[in-house]
């Protein structure tokens, strides 16, 4: 465990090293401040958010949209991908509904939702349709991948359903929900943060975003932003990589 923890470490500190020189490559390349700041000025920009109580409610706010988008979208995926699991017939019926919502482009019908809502709850509905058919079709493959010799000896045993889902679905698929949950929830940062830019979402991350947008001397207080938007992504996959290896091992 703690040499994988390690080995972990040090691969992820080798690709950050690596980024941070790709940066002083580019901005040396290009030459100018005003279309890629220095790296030590982004930096100090990022530990001077750290400090900025503005900063920590547009965190919260954004926080907790992709918190309402991430987990109403993991449970109905779940609830309807273990009926289809289960009843193929709707699995064949949903199937046209979940293709729709998947090729939907969502970004394109932002302002139709800005007119049937707020601009506060279109971040979530965006990152809503974007996550619901991805965690579908995964949910869906890890049903799938149960163990069927166990499944059918429990219904051979007339065993409840729900000391089957207790005993049998949710071990099996525990440790996929998990790294799921962390893989998705970073994917729903980068969603919400976006639409909260496209619709101007007061008090967000998205908001702070475009205060710098128009001013060339605040371009290092931008790219600080990026860099606590993707560290809060990567945080978050990391952490639910963790856990479900953890889990893995247990039910192992």
């Amino acid at each position: 465990m703690k040499k994988t923890v390690w080995k972990n470490v040090w691969q992820t500190a080798v690709a950050l090293v690596l980024l941070v020189c790709l940066w002083v490559v580019v901005w040396a390349i290009v030459g100018n401040d005003l279309i890629v700041p220095p790296f030590s000025h982004s930096v100090k920009a990022f530990f001077a958010y750290w400090v900025d109580g503005a900063f920590w409610r547009a965190l919260g706010s954004t926080f907790l949209r992709v918190l309402s988008a991430f987990f109403a979208s993991f449970l109905l995926a779940g609830v309807l991908a273990f009926t289809a699991y289960l009843r193929p017939t709707f699995a064949r019926i949903f199937a046209p509904v979940v293709a729709v919502i998947r090729v939907l482009p969502v970004f394109a019908i932002v302002f139709l939702l800005l007119d049937w809502t707020n601009a506060g709850a279109v971040p979530v509905l965006v990152a809503f349709l974007s996550l619901f058919p991805m965690l579908y079709t995964a949910f869906l493959g890890a049903f799938s991948g149960v163990d069927n010799g166990l499944v059918e000896m429990s219904k051979a045993y007339c065993v409840p359903l729900k000391k089957r889902i207790t005993r049998l679905y949710l071990p099996s698929v525990a440790p996929f929900i998990v790294k799921e949950i962390g893989a998705g929830l970073g994917f729903a940062v980068k969603l919400v943060v976006s639409a909260e830019v496209l619709v101007h979402t007061a008090k967000s991350l998205g908001a702070l975003v475009l205060e710098t947008q128009y001013v060339y001397t605040e371009l290092p207080q931008l790219f600080a932003l990026v860099i606590a938007v993707c560290l809060i992504g990567f945080f978050l996959e990391c952490l639910g990589v963790l856990c479900a290896k953890a889990i893995e091992r247990r039910v192992r």
